[in-house]
């Protein structure tokens, strides 16, 4: 029997020939209904499994927020943990010019649960208990709450409360987030409200949360400086190899003036500034180093006016700089304003000033004009070279100065928090619905 003939016989025996409509049609729709419903319950598991991966997964539902009333806009840094995973720190900020209150006896907060769809429900956590930081005059806030045990894999929503309201609010500008998350409060008072999940996997783990006293400042340090820290070393790094070219330029052209010559004329070696003549950049750059840690650092003589001499691969931001700058006697303040007293650095004008003799004792500015034809070659030496000390100057100033002071101020900022850290942790703090 063909292939053809066994589709026919396969036909008449399930009634799917062409005499027997009715039971195809049956057949088929009973086909497709069973094929439907194995797919809508596929979809259905993987909807679920998916909801229960992000719950397990996702450690933070809220990136930023407004305040309802004063509509000052925040963002939120994250949600961290302890190595035990009771306790959890949710940390916020405000920018440093907005006008909010640094008292945190000014703040008060509600937590509550939800589930996937950010819908209200009651903490299944246990003995939760909480505190509120304001991190000295930074801008950062935070949250840490206290457990019985290791916080659910469950979203929890957090409104926190301004009672101070430092900021007017412009007619009819009020935020209506509170709202739209059917909660009046939010037109009644000034807050704001988070979404996170500290049962999270993906949660990240600081060691402020496992000392057995928690100190804001090492918070602080681990949430926002490190990054800052990171990036203002960076850039001195990165300075460190633009000024090690700048010497290799200089060093190249130096060695030009010897061997250019127009008949038999050529350029002395010009005398540099005191304040550069003998800087050298030592070690090397990530780049060339086998394990791609760079270990390029400035040795000098002569620092820059206003500029600092800082050793700062030696240290950290956390450890601290500034003891080992400030003079005995003197406090930061006045160390600093007298480094804004020291002036601009004069040595870009010393460059410009720099004499080209000849070596036959003329002049190569004074005795020839820039356009004369037969001397272009020692022009652009000379140019070259001049160009090089500048680039070189002026980079060696953004080092020492502004680069430099980049990672001090974060070192000010740290010590704003240690000094002027602010705690509410009374029983009325935190309203949980449970």
């Amino acid at each position: 029997m063909g292939i053809k003939d066994k589709a026919l016989a396969f036909g008449r025996k399930f009634k799917l020939d062409s005499h027997h409509a009715i039971e195809r049609f049956g057949v088929f729709f009973g086909i497709f209904g069973v094929t439907g419903a194995i797919v809508i319950s596929a979809s259905a598991v993987s909807a679920y499994q998916a909801g229960r991966d992000s719950l397990s997964q996702t450690a933070l539902y809220t990136i930023d927020f407004t305040t309802s009333k004063t509509n000052l806009d925040g963002t939120v840094d994250g949600v961290y943990t302890n190595e035990s995973g009771n306790k959890a720190l949710v940390m916020m900020h405000f920018s440093p010019t907005a006008q909010i209150s640094y008292n945190a006896a000014d703040y008060r907060a509600f937590l509550l649960g939800s589930d996937t769809s950010l819908n209200s429900e009651p903490v299944s956590t246990s003995g939760i208990k909480g505190s509120f930081y304001a991190f000295g005059s930074t801008g950062y806030v935070g949250v840490l709450l206290n457990a019985d045990r290791s916080f659910d894999r469950q979203v929890l929503n957090l409104t926190v409360r301004a009672n101070a309201e430092l900021t007017t609010p412009s007619a009819g500008q009020e935020h209506s987030s509170g709202k739209l998350a059917g909660d009046e409060t939010f037109s009644q008072y000034d807050q704001w409200r988070v979404f996170f999940n500290p049962g999270a996997s993906r949660v990240r783990k600081i060691a402020a949360l496992d000392t057995l006293t928690f100190d804001p400042a090492q918070a602080y340090y681990e949430v926002a400086l490190k990054k800052m820290e990171a990036a203002a070393r960076h850039a001195l790094d990165q300075k460190l190899v633009e000024m090690r070219t700048n010497l290799t330029q200089i060093q190249s052209y130096t060695s030009d003036l010897q061997t250019t010559k127009i008949d038999g004329l050529f350029l002395r070696p010009p005398t540099v500034p005191v304040s550069i003549a003998t800087d050298k950049i030592t070690g090397v750059s990530a780049a060339a180093a086998k394990d791609g840690v760079s270990t390029l650092a400035l040795r000098t003589k002569h620092v820059a006016p206003g500029g600092f001499d800082l050793n700062w691969r030696a240290g950290n931001i956390y450890d601290g700089y500034l003891d080992a700058l400030v003079p005995t006697g003197q406090s930061y303040a006045q160390f600093f304003a007298r480094k804004r007293d020291e002036g601009a650095d004069p040595t870009g004008q010393q460059i410009s000033d720099m004499r080209w003799t000849l070596s036959d004792g003329s002049s190569l500015t004074e005795d020839y004009q820039s356009s004369d034809v037969t001397m272009r070659p020692l022009m652009n030496i000379m140019d070259n070279l001049s160009q090089a000390y500048q680039d070189y100057s002026r980079n060696k100033s953004q080092y020492e100065s502004d680069l430099s002071l980049d990672l001090l101020r974060l070192d000010m900022g740290l010590r704003d928090v240690q000094s002027n850290n602010t705690l509410r942790d009374d029983k009325d703090f935190l309203t949980t619905l449970q």
